[in-house]
């Protein structure tokens, strides 16, 4: 329950910069119309859709937002169901876990070597913690649904 609470948090945070964007690339094109576009307005839209991704894996995986080949997968006895979706857990535990490590690690290297974005010169570091915070949650997120799935609680 508190991941779903962080979850739906990050998903109102993404909802935001979606938002953001979107002011942002109208500002830009109603100032290119009377020649003064916004400085950096494409590292801002950039840096704001990285963000928007990080905060909306957790609650996309949660509402099952993701692709799935439904049409065959419908077919599987609940017993070849569970299996998959185990085996799939597994490796999403283990992805998103490695993703959330790395771009930490990441992070704290630019963050040393004071790397900043080239137009305005934002540090870029803070969208690789969010990407890293985005990851750790949604490998909780999945945890927390493995165990169901091996308690033999439903998954669908």
């Amino acid at each position: 329950m508190l991941l779903n609470a962080l979850s739906n948090f990050m998903k109102m945070l993404s909802g935001i910069m979606l938002i953001a964007m979107m002011l942002v690339t109208c500002a830009d094109v109603a100032g290119n119309l009377f020649g003064c576009p916004v400085m950096g307005s494409e590292e801002l839209v950039s840096l704001m859709a990285a963000l928007l991704l990080a905060f909306m894996l957790p609650a996309g995986h949660r509402e099952k937002a993701h692709i799935g080949v439904d049409f065959i997968y419908l077919k599987f006895p609940p017993a070849v169901k569970a299996v998959d979706n185990v085996f799939l857990c597994i490796i999403r535990i283990v992805f998103f876990a490695f993703v959330s490590v790395e771009c930490f690690k990441y992070a704290m290297v630019l963050k040393d070597i004071g790397q900043v974005s080239a137009v305005l010169e934002l540090p870029t570091y803070y969208i690789l913690y969010a990407l890293s915070l985005g990851s750790a949650v949604l490998t909780l997120i999945v945890a927390a649904d493995l165990i169901r799935i091996v308690r033999g609680v439903s998954y669908e």
